[in-house]
């Protein structure tokens, strides 16, 4: 592929290497001149990676991993993805699944039995990784967190004093307690923590070698550090990511994302089974969700009548957001991953699309659709 450096010296000079393009090294350009508009404007930094008919053409880092020491970004960076780990943990279930290790349809109790008998009554995987089951939003609004490493068993602790807000299956909200369960029963079918259980069945077998769980004993090498913005400028800004089991504690990079997405159409890593589950939501009033990614429109062009289906996920968190689009029947997957925030990372995704389609000036649609 085209570097950043290789663009510059084609702006610079008019010379294309072989092989590549006059009107990819312009959509490079459009591109990157537009992405540095969100850098300008809202002091982005992160990594970037757009694919289409499974090429990647553009990859290309911004802004700075550690301010401090002006340690610049670059694409092998690792960033915590935040949500986009419940990706991840949908498709370890799935893989489990397959297994017969899991049944996606099972009294929740058969995984968990330490789990509150009223909150496992009714309750399977198949509405956790829906946001079916009733559970609070956040583990923060059951307790404060402490500057530490916590056990799977302290945070089944923790959701055992929570109570259900509505009967599973009858309603959506979004919540991180329904994916620190699937960790949990992943890690009790397994035997093995959920790092281990996901290195095993997923970056292992996908030579994800930059992807893994982070904790506080076990910091990344190689990792962005997390930022946030505020009136004086900008400051560093983590999570204490334990307390996010199976929910926002995995890192990657933009490339090994890429790898992974291209995996789940793959059948010799998952089966069409599976991912057809995966990728099926149930209507905007329970949040377009399938297992683990939301299943939207997008619109194609200017047409009114031209969508396609977009898969997608985000994730924010204590100085990251991540996002991920796979824009289906055109073939296009971005990946954005950023350590500094609040930004508005979606629209930055949706433009790029845009960009690629050759359909700029979609606002009212992407507000109405997407």
């Amino acid at each position: 592929m085209i570097n950043k450096v290789t663009l510059f010296f084609v702006l610079l000079v008019g010379f294309i290497p072989f092989g590549y393009s006059e009107s990819k090294v312009a959509l490079e350009g459009q591109l990157d001149g537009h992405i540095r508009e969100y850098v300008d404007r809202e002091n982005f930094q992160g990594v970037i990676l757009i694919a289409r008919d499974d090429e990647v053409f553009f990859e290309t880092a911004y802004g700075y991993a550690d301010t401090s020491n002006k340690n610049r970004n670059t694409t092998d960076k690792k960033f915590l993805i935040g949500s986009l780990t419940k990706s991840i943990t949908a498709v370890a279930v799935m893989k489990l699944v397959e297994q017969k290790k899991l049944n996606l349809h099972a009294p929740i109790i058969e995984y968990i039995p330490n789990l509150k008998r009223e909150l496992a009554d009714g309750l399977t995987l198949h509405l956790l990784m829906k946001h079916q089951s009733g559970l609070p939003q956040h583990l923060e609004r059951l307790v404060s967190f402490e500057y530490k490493d916590v056990t799977s068993d302290e945070i089944l602790a923790i959701i055992n004093k929570s109570q259900r807000s509505f009967t599973p299956g009858s309603q959506y909200q979004y919540s991180n307690l329904n994916y620190h369960l699937a960790a949990i029963a992943i890690e009790n079918v397994t035997g093995k923590s959920y790092a281990q259980a996901t290195k095993d069945l997923i970056f292992a077998p996908l030579n994800m070698n930059d992807t893994g769980v982070e904790r506080l004993s076990n910091t990344p090498g190689n990792r962005a550090n997390g930022y946030r913005k505020n009136l004086f400028g900008i400051e560093r800004d983590e999570n204490i990511v334990s307390y996010a089991l199976g929910s926002g504690d995995v890192y990657s990079t933009v490339e090994d994302l890429y790898i992974w997405q291209q995996s789940l159409y793959d059948t010799g890593f998952l089966s069409k089974a599976s991912r057809d589950k995966l990728f099926s939501g149930e209507g905007e009033s329970f949040g377009n969700y399938g297992y683990g990614f939301r299943i939207q429109e997008y619109q194609r062009s200017k047409s009114e009548d031209d969508y396609g289906t977009l898969i997608r996920h985000g994730g924010s968190m204590d100085g990251f957001l991540s996002n991920f689009h796979r824009y289906t029947e055109d073939n296009i997957t971005i990946i954005v991953l950023a350590n500094i925030r609040p930004f508005p990372i979606r629209d930055l995704t949706f433009e790029l699309k845009e960009i690629v389609l050759g359909a700029k000036g979609l606002e009212r649609s992407r507000a109405l659709r997407e």
